[in-house]
């Protein structure tokens, strides 16, 4: 009997085993041709994917081009720039401090800080706090950054805030803090200036000793250099037509620099004991506000939209690039999606629609 049994369970486990592989391969067609069409359709160059089931990466796959003049396709190790994605780590980097004490989410970032102040207003700037920062409900101005052309155009994250080195940047207090939710990129530079001052450190020097290392993402910086440079996709604009890859003094908010490898690492490490934050810590990050009606929580955004399911990360959104990455927590699945062109939105949001009515339903 024991045989017979035995006999059963390990052909009915062939037999899921077969079903999970067809539909990954079906899944696998489809993404390439909407994929390829698309591209060609919205004028993007190029894409990289990565597809997680169970804690495993079914799919790893580059369409179209990093850059067009060599005709090198995307691949895992291809850079890309992930634009608000960034806001993500940042979110790891000032929760690894608060693990270590150094932080307090309820105390006012102005208790952190010297050398810049938010100007004065009729609010109260003593209700801007940690948390309410990374949560976008602190009330303050600065939706998002254009960036820089060249290195020689940077200056330093308090000229940024002051509004010195571009009067779009000044950080301002526009409403009262905790009473409404509106994001608010300049709302991460203030984070950003709250880890050097409490790290000694540079804010990109900070992120790569604490949570890059560490998580062992050896193609994951703030820092533009050369090595990065190397590496790295070329941006398009909504034409195809090549265009400088722009640099932030707002590096926390929009300017990391990743690869689909180190992304597939992230994402592993969010879903199982790690070397960086406890699953409390990330449970507190995921977890989404009243505020913003149940949107977003701590560098996290939250979506129901696809399907009977929920997806937890962030999209980015620069010129010349466009992201997405999205984990259900659940199931420990989920998807990275990167382009190096203007449009890759209008791509990327394809891929994810396939992706989602396969999710699903496997």
């Amino acid at each position: 009997m024991k045989t017979l049994i035995t006999i059963i369970t390990m052909a009915l486990s062939t037999l899921f085993v077969n079903a999970q592989m067809t539909a990954e391969k079906e899944l696998q067609k489809t993404l390439d041709e909407s994929t390829a069409i698309a591209l060609k359709e919205h004028n993007v160059p190029g894409m990289a994917i990565a597809i997680i089931k169970n804690d495993q990466v079914i799919i790893k796959k580059g369409y179209g081009f990093s850059d067009i003049k060599s005709g090198e396709t995307p691949s895992s190790t291809t850079g890309f720039n992930i634009g608000s994605i960034s806001k993500m780590f940042t979110a790891w980097g000032i929760m690894k401090l608060v693990e270590e004490g150094t932080l307090n989410l309820d105390t006012p970032a102005s208790n952190y800080i010297s050398g810049w102040n938010l100007p004065n207003s009729e609010f109260d700037a003593n209700k801007v706090t940690i948390r309410n920062l990374l949560q976008h409900t602190a009330g303050l101005s600065v939706h998002g950054y254009n960036g820089y052309e060249s290195k020689n155009e940077l200056t330093s994250i308090r000229q940024s805030l002051s509004g010195t080195s571009n009067p779009d940047e000044a950080v301002k207090l526009i409403m009262e803090p905790e009473s409404k939710w509106q994001y608010s990129g300049g709302g991460y530079s203030i984070l950003q200036l709250v880890i050097e001052e409490v790290s000694g450190n540079s804010f990109a020097d900070y992120m790569q000793k604490s949570i890059f290392k560490p998580l062992k993402m050896k193609h994951t910086s703030f820092d533009i250099n050369k090595k990065i440079l190397k590496n790295s996709a070329k941006a398009y604009d909504e034409e195809a037509k090549e265009i400088p890859l722009r640099l932030f003094n707002a590096q926390a908010a929009a300017g990391l620099h990743t690869t689909i490898d180190d992304l597939i690492l992230f994402a592993k490490a969010s879903f199982s004991r790690n070397p960086v934050l406890s699953e409390e810590s990330i449970a507190l990050l995921i977890e989404p506000t009243e505020l913003s009606k149940g949107n977003y929580g701590m560098g996290y955004m939250e979506m129901n939209r696809f399907g009977d399911f929920t997806l937890n990360g962030h999209g980015g959104s620069n010129e010349g690039w466009q992201s997405g990455f999205m984990l259900d927590f659940k199931s420990k699945s989920g998807i990275i999606i990167l382009t190096n062109g203007s449009n890759g939105k209008n791509v990327l949001f394809g891929s994810m629609k396939e992706w989602a009515k396969w999710h699903g339903i496997n």
